[in-house]
């Protein structure tokens, strides 16, 4: 196939962004002459929202950026999508891939289907393998292992043999730029202890439900401090500024990256850290789509191992509880798969990963 124009269909957050990153990179592989497009949505009410131009390098993956968003204004809604419509005929894609979250409903796809074709584009990868896995939020519990979402999307880019499997091996790469090394590394060597190993701590997330305790990260850090000497940095936005304050407090030792750092400045930052240790957030995405291992904390909100970090190496604590899968928000039931997670356990393996790095 020779396709000329391409436009890939991915919105989200943080992490949704970062666990694309491998089925991003293999369309480019895979068509490195096309023009590639993202259309990916934007949340102008949401303060937290990261963007996913943001995230991504600004050159050699994607040469256009297209954003939608929503309104519960139903007039001002037709007319976004009215625009939005407008330019995708103006910019005549061969085709699209779908690269969409498994809780998407099937009456959202099929309406995306035919928005898409109303806007010129015939030929649409990724659909049919998306409708046949859908995630079923009323399954058994406890819930069933499911592929990791990196693993997934890179899938449904064989739908139709627009990729082969083959091509399924790409990594997460962030071309960091001379100029987002360079703002870090100045960063670290004003505000860390240089002489000391770094260990990234993201106590925080944008969803109050995988918050597990700020005593539980201050516990097992405060003891890592003892016992390896760590220096921590804590990472997040700057809604976490203050908790990475407490913490530092509470620990005598620490530097506050909350804040600071925009994403990719943050991403140079924790490459330099020997292990990542935080809830489930983008921050650990982040973390390992730079190589850094992870010991991470899960809420039992959604399935198992769907939101596995990228690679190797990494430690997850996840408890089964009656209510997984939950997909709430904020906590309705006392936090209580986070709480089952001990703070002994979460110790040992950070000392087992930080004894196999040093």
């Amino acid at each position: 196939m020779d396709f000329k124009r391409i436009l890939v269909f991915r919105i989200g957050h943080l992490g949704d962004t970062l666990v694309s990153l491998p089925a991003f990179w293999a369309v480019k592989n895979a068509y490195p002459n096309a023009h590639l497009t993202l259309l990916s949505n934007v949340d102008a009410n949401n303060p937290k929202y990261v963007s996913a131009r943001s995230v991504l390098p600004e050159t050699g993956l994607f040469d256009d950026w297209l954003t939608y968003r929503f309104s519960p204004n139903k007039l001002q809604s037709v007319r976004y999508f009215t625009q939005l419509l407008l330019k995708l005929k103006v910019n005549k894609y061969d085709a699209v891939v779908y690269l969409m979250t498994r809780n998407r409903l099937k009456t959202q796809i099929i309406r995306d289907i035919k928005f898409f074709r109303l806007a010129g584009i015939n030929q649409i990868y990724g659909t049919e393998y998306l409708k046949a896995n859908l995630l079923d939020k009323n399954a058994q519990r406890p819930l069933p292992n499911t592929e990791p979402e990196s693993e997934f999307l890179l899938k449904c880019l064989t739908e139709k043999n627009f990729l082969k499997a083959d091509g399924l091996k790409s990594e997460p790469e962030m071309k960091l730029s001379e100029s987002e090394v360079f703002f870090a590394d100045k960063w670290i060597t004003e505000n860390c202890d240089v002489s000391k190993t770094f260990v990234a701590v993201a106590p925080a997330s944008k969803w109050e439900s995988k918050v597990w305790a700020e005593e539980s990260y201050a516990e097992v850090v405060k003891r890592l401090i003892e016992e390896k000497d760590v220096f921590p940095i804590v990472f997040g936005g700057k809604e976490e500024r203050e908790t990475g304050e407490r913490l530092i407090k509470y620990w005598g030792i620490g530097a506050n990256a909350a804040g600071e750092l925009n994403i990719r400045q943050a991403a140079s930052a924790l490459q330099t850290c020997k292990m990542y240790l935080g809830n489930d957030t983008g921050t650990m995405h982040l973390a390992a789509s730079v190589g850094t291992k992870c010991v991470a904390i899960f809420a039992a909100i959604d399935y198992p191992n769907r939101w596995k970090p990228f690679g190797n190496g990494h430690k997850i604590f996840r408890e089964a509880v009656e209510c997984e899968g939950c997909y709430a928000e904020i906590c309705f039931n006392n936090h209580k798969c986070l709480d089952l997670i001990s703070t002994e356990n979460v110790y040992n393996s950070c000392i087992k990963l930080l004894n196999e790095e040093c």
